[in-house]
């Protein structure tokens, strides 16, 4: 019977087992019965995939050697799509970010709950499945990966942060228009990654509304504003289905709060724009909600992370206008400015003087399987600095600091000395704009100290002022002075000279 199964697979190519039975029945003349036995039966080079949840229970069916072959990926992605609704919209949610997503923000961009909803599988059973199966990966700490054999462009992880940036910004400002109009509580709205829950999934803002008819009088309970948010290219009904998806369930709920759904877009088409209205959701076209020009500087925000390294290297005035149209709005980009931290830094290294740049370098760490990202690399006056930039408030601990000393420094080294040839002075770098506690840079200190086959140096928020100032890095001044308003003090007094 394994053969007969080998035999059509090499004919037809790999396929959902409920095709593959009626293939079975008609080449050999067998009975559903028979053609399902005959392939619970077939043994190896017969391979099945049961990670994966197909409608009625379906298993994808393939040979040994077929595997990862451009049939298996063209045959696989397109049963996904027509079986396993569940997964494909997890592939469409990476596809739409350049193929990375930050792990707190995925639940907002998918229709799996994460919470316990009958007849629905977890978000977190999702994502183990998509890891078996290799159509997902760890790309750090943070962010997930569709791996590349499944993804249909070239990804860009410059290009996710860009637009995570940006969805980022949006979602805040709306926030902050519904909070100014009235209809949703003052300072209680949750955004993206901050536990947007509603009703068991996660949204990208929800929010409590007083006002009615979203107010309850009798129970005397607030309504709830909910909203998603789609942005980088044109959407279609393809894009805003997870947002459906989410409603529907949500609707058969009993006892559920009232709620308002609203989704937030850059350009949409116009059946998707129809399937949104049918549904009763109001469509936030984000230049209306706000205007052209605030839409135009997002649109640049995104370009700007997607080509950083060409931009800062051959026309860094791009850098500048943007870091002023920044700075002219008074605070309210707060919220992002710290995911631009690695454009400051590359820029002050282009103004003080560089023979190469590249800003989040993705390499491949040799003689293993690790993968790390470089946040700026500089080659300069002989010297190859790695900067790692920290854009948080709290300063960071000991715990952080003992990982970067003993694994990304180590990581990042190997790949170096296989690069560049010897001579070459490394020099590893951490900026830190919410500085260090006193542990931290006992252990900075004492690394510094007793280090000889490369440097290391880190700084404060102070510390990089004062070298913005002395270099007279105007833009980074600024920007370090109009988002960062606690006070400037250095937190600590390096022993070593700042060589910058």
């Amino acid at each position: 019977m394994s053969k007969k199964v080998v035999t059509l697979l090499n004919k037809y190519g790999p396929m959902l087992s409920g095709e593959l039975a009626r293939k079975f029945e008609q080449e050999y003349g067998a009975s559903n019965t028979a053609a399902r036995q005959a392939l619970s039966r077939a043994q190896k080079p017969v391979n099945k995939i049961c990670t994966l949840s197909f409608d009625k229970n379906q298993k994808f069916f393939y040979l040994e050697s077929q595997y990862k072959s451009t049939r298996y990926i063209e045959r696989l992605m397109d049963a996904i799509k027509q079986a396993s609704q569940i997964n494909w919209i997890y592939i469409c949610a990476f596809r739409s970010q350049n193929g990375f997503v930050a792990k707190s923000v995925l639940p907002s961009l998918v229709s799996s709950p994460i919470k316990n909803v009958k007849g629905h599988k977890l978000h977190q059973r999702v994502i183990d499945d998509l890891l078996k199966c290799d159509i997902i990966t760890e790309y750090n700490e943070t962010h997930w990966m569709l791996s590349e054999w499944v993804a249909t462009q070239k990804s860009s992880v410059a290009r996710a942060a860009g637009l995570e940036t940006v969805k980022k910004q949006v979602v805040n400002d709306f926030a902050s228009w519904a909070q100014n109009i009235n209809l949703i509580g003052y300072d209680s709205a949750k955004t993206l990654s901050e536990s947007a829950e509603f009703a068991n999934f996660q949204w990208a803002l929800t929010a409590p509304a007083y006002i009615q008819p979203l107010y309850d009088t009798e129970k005397t309970r607030p309504g709830f504003v909910v909203a998603d948010i789609f942005y980088g290219r044109t959407a279609t009904e393809e894009d805003i289905k997870f947002f459906l998806d989410k409603l529907s369930v949500i609707r058969t709920f009993k006892k559920l709060p009232a709620f308002m759904p609203v989704f937030l877009v850059e350009n949409i088409s116009r059946e998707a724009l129809m399937a949104l209205k049918e549904n009763k959701v109001i469509v936030a076209i984000i230049k209306n909600i706000f205007d052209e020009k605030y839409a135009e500087l997002l649109a640049e925000i995104v370009s700007v992370f997607s080509h950083s390294s060409a931009i800062i290297s051959k026309n860094p005035e791009k850098i500048e206008m943007l870091f002023r149209e920044i700075a002219k709005a008074e605070g309210r980009y707060n919220d992002i400015i710290g995911d631009m931290f690695e454009l400051l830094v590359g820029y002050y290294y282009q103004h003080v003087g560089y023979r190469y740049l590249e800003i989040r370098k993705h390499i491949q760490i040799p003689d293993s399987n690790n993968e790390n990202e470089i946040d700026v690399l500089v080659e300069r006056d002989g010297e190859i600095i790695i900067v790692e930039c920290k854009a948080t408030k709290s300063p960071l601990d000991h715990v952080y600091i003992e990982k970067w000393l003993s694994q990304t420094i180590h990581r990042i080294r190997s790949w170096a000395l296989n690069r560049y040839q010897d001579g070459q002075k490394l020099k590893f770098q951490l900026w830190s704009l919410g500085g260090f506690t006193p542990e931290a840079i006992s252990l900075l200190t004492s690394a510094a100290d007793r280090t000889r086959k490369y440097e290391i140096e880190f700084f404060d928020k102070g510390q990089i002022l004062d070298m913005a100032k002395a270099h007279k890095v105007q833009p980074v001044v600024e920007v370090l002075q109009q988002h960062f308003q606690a006070p400037l003090e250095k937190t600590i007094k390096k022993t070593s000279e700042i060589r910058c």
